[in-house]
């Protein structure tokens, strides 16, 4: 006998049918487009292993006629209890993308009765979609791969948190990064896997520390279902505010002690990645999947198996990379992956003791490597040195001034970037000096001021999905300290570090509405209208003729004690 419950934020009792006739049909239930549909089903069938000895396939029909063929997962008790022996409840998870009505049906791999329901998707509540890359502009990423969205990241790490008091997590982590502005973070505890003492100290004690997913080797034997419940209501939380999710430490524990891929057998690969696409792919806000942090790129056994795993499970697709320490040779141009997750280092030299006080901080790093790790794909630094106070800024000695032109420096290469102002030690806040850093007293409010100016630039001042680099538009100039993103004959944007001095070839137009903005303080200058001489044509075999060049305009920032950005617009380009 098994027994089928609609839910809506929670299991409903009453709402329960007992299947007495052939078939079941579902109550129907609204949910907003790119939201989550889920329901439950009660199965008590006898089983030695509910993960694995039957499967619950789900068929849904959109209301163009599309089907969507998917499938189901165990659930335990269904409220983060159970195991593979104990529990009754299995789950359907869905995320509509047409309005009207949606229908469903399901059956049991082992000929177990089946059933039917229904359900409406809804413009009211829609979320905006998944991210994906902007087909137009791959630079950049879009909602659907359509509606260009900025991403405005930081980087969480608190692995533990997942186990304190959801309320207090929710108001003093989240709301703050939200209130802030962030769209999308880059977090620790997806997959819960290692590393369960960070949490914030100034909060709650965590219910547990017993937060690992599943036993080294033993993913379908010993799946831990109260952490599924922890990730999943912190997914949830962040989903309907469209806070996009990146897995830093992905689906592999071995760089940090934890559950290793490599311990499982091809079978429990696949029912690991099924099993994680069933419950987190109907999130629209997972963006994206990773394997962990640094490796090579290329493995079949590892991180590109996974991203091949991952393209044929997750209907949804989701984003999907690897994280590449040092980009100059990676594999991202792999189908399998959608996106790039990069670092900066090697970019200079393969002596790390050169490399890492000379130039993992410095802007240019940053630059080179994003502009490395494209490969027509959205390229995300997940981990720039000089971008995390948390880790990296002891161990290379970077500043906020150098934060700060790392940022800037990401953004001229076309590229997306997280920040991290938390202190940089072990311990974990919310509050205080070592907390958040939007408070105007906390030592990296400065960082967090010169994120928001830059985010307020390229979203407020120019149509960024639009633009692409070209620091080939730029001459007499310092190219470690000078970059550019341009669109031909209608806007332009420059940075400059400590107001060095460039030029820079334009279409011939004029542009009219420009301005010199203080990346520190936001403080403007207006620039007035300049009418360029024709861009330099930029050819893989370079134009070493000189005297064949267009006229080139030279421009002065209005002080070398800080950096600036240029903005260049046609009249009317402005948002």
């Amino acid at each position: 006998m098994y027994t089928l419950l609609n839910r809506a934020g929670f299991l409903r009792a009453t709402a329960a049918i007992t299947l007495l006739a052939a078939s079941a049909v579902a109550m129907a239930e609204d949910v907003g487009l790119y939201r989550v549909f889920e329901t439950a089903v009660v199965n008590d069938g006898d089983y030695d292993n509910r993960f694995t000895d039957v499967e619950l396939l789900v068929d849904y029909t959109a209301p163009s006629g599309k089907t969507w063929s998917f499938w189901g997962f165990y659930d335990g008790n269904g409220q983060g209890g159970g195991d593979m022996t104990s529990g009754d409840t299995w789950k359907m998870r869905f995320m509509p993308d047409e309005p009207g009505t949606w229908e469903y049906t399901w059956r049991w791999s082992d000929g177990t009765q089946g059933g039917s329901g229904q359900f409406t998707a809804t413009e009211a509540n829609a979320g905006p979609g998944i991210i994906q890359a902007y087909a137009d502009n791959p630079y950049w990423f879009a909602y659907n791969g359509t509606e260009p969205v900025y991403l405005k990241s930081y980087y969480e790490t608190g692995h533990g948190s997942i186990a304190q008091d959801f309320d207090w997590v929710s108001e003093n982590v989240f709301q703050p990064l939200v209130d802030a502005g962030y769209n999308h973070l880059q977090v620790n505890w997806l997959m819960s896997l290692c590393c369960f003492t960070q949490y914030y100290d100034d909060g709650p004690e965590p219910s547990t520390l017993d937060l690992a997913l599943y036993e080294n080797g033993e993913v379908t034997t010993t799946m831990n279902l109260g952490v599924w419940r922890l990730m999943e209501q912190r997914m949830a939380w962040l989903n309907d505010r469209d806070v996009g999710v990146h897995m830093f430490l992905g689906f592999d524990g071995s760089r940090n002690d934890g559950p290793r891929w490599e311990d499982l057998d091809e079978d429990e690969k696949v029912f690991y990645v099924k099993y994680a696409v069933a419950r987190l792919a109907p999130y629209a806000n997972l963006a994206g999947w990773n394997f962990v942090w640094e490796v090579e790129g290329d493995r079949e056994t590892h991180e590109l198996g996974l991203a091949k795993l991952l393209a044929e499970y997750d209907i949804f697709n989701h984003l999907r990379t690897y994280e590449d320490e040092m980009p100059r040779e990676n594999h991202w141009d792999q189908d399998a992956y959608t996106f790039a997750a990069t670092e900066n280092h090697e970019i200079v030299s393969t002596d790390r003791i050169v490399e890492r006080y000379n130039y993992w901080r410095t802007p240019w790093t940053h630059y080179m490597s994003s502009l490395l790790s494209y490969v027509g794909k959205p390229v995300y630094m997940s981990e720039g040195n000089a971008l995390w106070r948390r880790y990296w800024h002891q161990r290379t000695g970077a500043t906020q001034d150098d934060l700060r032109g790392a940022a800037w420096a990401t953004t001229m290469a076309g590229a997306s970037f997280n920040w991290n102002g938390h202190s940089p030690g072990g311990r974990l806040a919310a509050h205080g000096p070592d907390g958040l850093p939007f408070d105007p007293e906390h030592a990296f409010y400065p960082s967090a001021r010169a994120i928001d100016i830059l985010v307020d630039v390229m979203t407020d001042e120019v149509e960024w999905y639009r633009l692409t680099p070209q620091s080939g538009q730029l001459t007499h100039h310092d190219p470690f300290r000078v970059f550019a993103l341009v669109e031909e004959g209608r806007q332009t944007v420059v940075f400059s570090m400590k107001g060095e001095p460039f030029s820079l070839f334009l279409a011939e137009v004029e542009y009219s509405d420009n301005a010199w903005i203080n990346t520190k303080t936001g403080e403007r200058q207006a620039v007035p209208a300049v009418t360029g001489h024709g861009a330099l044509e930029i050819t893989p075999n370079g134009n070493g003729e000189r005297e064949t060049w267009p006229q080139s305009i030279r421009f002065e920032p209005p002080s070398t004690d800080t950096d600036w950005v240029l903005v260049l617009r046609k009249d009317g380009v402005r948002p």
